[in-house]
């Protein structure tokens, strides 16, 4: 299974993949500060996860956003909670915008209006599924 991570300095959505590493799925909005223990506390050591797809958001001219201290700081979480795990950092340049699109889409923008989690594990979802099709 690969797992995709929204990084925010508040909440960080968390995606997974099917077994076969083709779909992604959301699961849930984490908050920031307890994301390893969370992780842990859902993933054990990491021997089930074969890599992590981070989000990395960058500005339209391709350098990196206000976002990016959420990022490094997810990033070094990672490192720590499990070494061996590789992660892959992937552009996020409109997921969310994307996700509030397709919530719309299904009528669900109100839903998504009061409780942002939703839009953040469904943002995770598409940098996850993102990285799935371009390592084929």
């Amino acid at each position: 299974m690969w797992i995709g991570l929204d990084p925010g300095l508040r909440r960080t959505g968390l995606a997974e993949s099917d077994v076969q590493g083709m779909m992604a799925f959301p699961v849930a909005a984490l908050a920031t500060a307890e994301l390893a223990r969370e992780l842990a506390r859902r993933y054990g050591d990491g021997s089930g996860i074969r890599g992590i797809a981070l989000g990395s958001p960058l500005q339209r001219n391709g350098a990196p956003s206000q976002g990016a201290e959420a990022r490094d700081l997810v990033a070094k979480a990672l490192e720590a909670l499990w070494p061996s795990v590789p992660v892959h950092l992937v552009d996020e340049r409109l997921t969310s915008k994307l996700a509030a699109q397709g919530a719309a889409l299904l009528g669900r923008s109100k839903a998504v209006k009061k409780d942002k989690g939703h839009l953040d594990a469904a943002a995770a979802s598409l940098i996850l599924e993102n990285y799935l099709h371009q390592k084929k």
